[in-house]
């Protein structure tokens, strides 16, 4: 592959690991859209780099018709008033099933991760 920053092994398909994200930063209570767009860029899988935003509002919007997250309306002082997003117990149910596969998948990933270096360090020969 000629240009490897679009290679996956540069772990470019974590976003796909959103939906837990976002729901683990609304686990620890309510934000309105872009304070959850601005934390979700501190988070491990984003390195920083800001999440587009309107992606995140999409996002909501599925896990609102899903029944995962819910919003109020949050009074601003500075402007209208802005929807506090929040996680609802069946969020809640979710993201401790997001917290089992994740494990599983920390596990496996860590046993292939072994191997892989195994492999490396002790390449076979032909004739093994």
């Amino acid at each position: 592959m000629s240009d490897k920053r679009l290679c996956a092994c540069d772990g470019h398909t974590l976003d796909r690991l959103l939906q837990p994200t976002v729901m683990a930063v609304l686990s620890k209570g309510p934000l309105h859209g872009y304070a959850l767009v601005d934390y979700l860029k501190d988070s491990p899988l984003m390195k920083g780099a800001k999440p587009d935003p309107t992606g995140v509002y999409r996002l909501l919007a599925v896990l609102e018709e899903q029944g995962l997250v819910s919003h109020d309306w949050g009074e601003s002082k500075l402007g209208p008033s802005k929807r506090m997003y929040k996680l609802t117990s069946a969020g809640s149910d979710c993201l401790s099933r997001w917290i089992d596969t994740l494990d599983g998948y920390q596990r496996d990933v860590s046993r292939l991760v072994a191997e892989m270096r195994e492999g490396v360090v002790h390449k076979p020969q032909a004739n093994e």
